[in-house]
């Protein structure tokens, strides 16, 4: 099959073969365009002699490793369903081959898995085809699966087409202003539809260069921008909330022009500090795994209210009225995922695709100025330090533990890491304790997912219609009632 994407990024790679694509912190190496064609050859020759194409499902594990990137293409060339995850425990990664039918995985760790044949991409990195896996394809062709938590605590893959991505991309592109010129900070995971969107697409597409990090860290934030001159670094709230924090916060490398926070809503302090210090506007990009980018504020003004600024362009934004002051945003645009894949064992819920758009189950409203404000959400996901935890996983887990009855999981606000999880626990054995219940998470959840706090109450709270009262679970999580 013909690849676009392939394409963009072969003729990226042949008008700057010398010049450097990728600044790859964890090993000090400069990766050229022409290290990463070749990447791409020995990765479409792998995935050939594997006979992994036409729909084939791979599940990567690779964290923000520079091969990411030509991976992407070759997998879209070679028409795969690729399922990219971020951090992940041995046990959600066996949990997340199992749901989505994967017959190989592309890693750069050793995992406990049968294997029928690999090859070597790169060193440290191996494409291995599984042993008695040979589901047949139900993902499409050439697509990215996109897990998303959505809006009813039961993870999904939303299905973006290689059209979607390429859309995407053009849309943050245009939107940013992001030229081959520029170079961009990449500490958020590349997995997610934000690193897909901003940092993975803009290079395949037009070849703007990426400082990769494998994680964000404060204590080398700024000497790793002035090392890589980057001048665009998209972020989210807790990073921008660590450096406000900084007892001795440091001024900004000149060559950054733009700095972009999405993920969750960001404190308004935090947009007037950074503003008043560093003499930097925080520019609030809104998407979700769904829809890619929805909109950007590129104003240079602080508003008195956060906004997320204007829709991308080709994205049609709508408010569907749930109150009189707001309602559930709407999205129509060329970078809208076609569906919901079927991850195995998870029920589908209520479609929210219908044509061509997506409800999201974010609240908002327009302002005067035509710019979209979020006011909530319907999900319940939870937002730590950038990566969503589904509670609803956290609950499966803890209920396998003997003497866990029953649990809910929740996000409450924190200070560090915009929330953190807590799980409030019924139990019928008084021996356990919140270490014990940590150890017992540890093999099987990342660590961003394991709760930071546990409340053991004698039952869940209930409110007048015998539903489990979510108000009241908040304020025991908060230590601000008993029952």
């Amino acid at each position: 099959m013909s690849s676009e994407l392939a394409d963009c990024f072969l003729g990226v790679c042949s008008r700057a073969p010398a010049a450097v694509a990728i600044r790859d912190f964890s090993d000090g190496a400069a990766i050229t365009f022409d290290a990463l064609r070749e990447s791409f050859l020995v990765t479409r020759r792998a995935l050939r002699e594997l006979a992994l194409c036409d729909g084939a499902s791979i599940v990567s594990c690779l964290g923000n490793h520079a091969i990411f990137f030509p991976f992407i293409a070759a997998s879209m060339d070679a028409g795969c369903s690729l399922l990219p995850l971020g951090e992940a425990t041995d046990a959600e990664l066996l949990q997340a081959i199992d749901r989505s039918g994967a017959v190989a995985v592309v890693t750069n760790r050793f995992l406990p898995l049968s294997v029928r044949a690999e090859r070597s991409l790169a060193p440290g990195v191996r494409l291995v085809l599984l042993q008695d896996r040979t589901e047949p394809a139900t993902h499409g062709c050439a697509v990215i699966l996109k897990l998303t938590s959505g809006s009813t605590n039961a993870p999904r893959a939303a299905i973006a087409e290689e059209n979607h991505l390429i859309n995407d991309g053009r849309h943050v592109i245009e939107a940013m202003g992001l030229t081959a010129a520029d170079v961009n900070f990449g500490c958020i995971p590349l997995s997610h539809s934000y690193g897909l969107g901003n940092l993975v697409m803009p290079l395949l597409l037009q070849g703007t260069g990426v400082a990769l990090r494998r994680s964000f860290n404060i204590a080398t934030l700024v000497r790793d921008l002035e090392c890589s001159a980057a001048t665009v670094w998209p972020g989210v709230p807790f990073m921008f909330e660590r450096v406000e924090q900084a007892l001795h916060p440091e001024p900004l490398p000149s060559s950054l022009r733009l700095l972009i926070t999405a993920g969750a809503r960001i404190q308004l302090d935090t947009v007037r500090w950074f503003h008043a210090r560093l003499g930097r506007k925080l520019h609030s990009f809104y998407g979700t795994s769904e829809t890619g980018g929805i909109t950007f504020d590129d104003s240079e003004e602080v508003a008195e209210v956060v906004h997320v600024g204007r829709p991308l362009p080709e994205t049609e934004v709508c408010v569907v009225p749930t109150s009189p002051d707001s309602g559930r945003i709407l999205v129509h645009g060329t970078a809208v995922a076609s569906r919901y894949g079927s991850m195995r064992g998870r029920s589908e819920g209520v479609a929210r695709f219908s044509n061509g758009g997506f409800l999201t189950g974010d609240l908002g409203s327009f302002n005067a100025a035509g710019q979209l404000v979020l006011t909530g959400r319907v999900s319940t996901a939870v937002h730590v330090a950038g990566r969503k935890v589904d509670p609803h996983d956290v609950e499966q887990m803890l209920l396998t533990i003997p003497g866990v009855s029953d649990v809910r999981v929740i996000g409450i606000p924190c200070a560090r890491r915009g929330q953190q999880v807590v799980a409030v626990v019924v139990t019928t054995d008084r021996a356990l304790t919140p270490v014990i219940l940590r150890q017992m998470c540890a093999p099987r959840l990342s660590p961003h997912k394991i709760p930071r706090h546990f409340v053991f109450v004698d039952r869940l709270p209930v409110d007048a219609r015998g539903k489990v009262d979510r108000r009241l679970l908040h304020a025991l999580a908060s230590g601000d009632a008993q029952i």
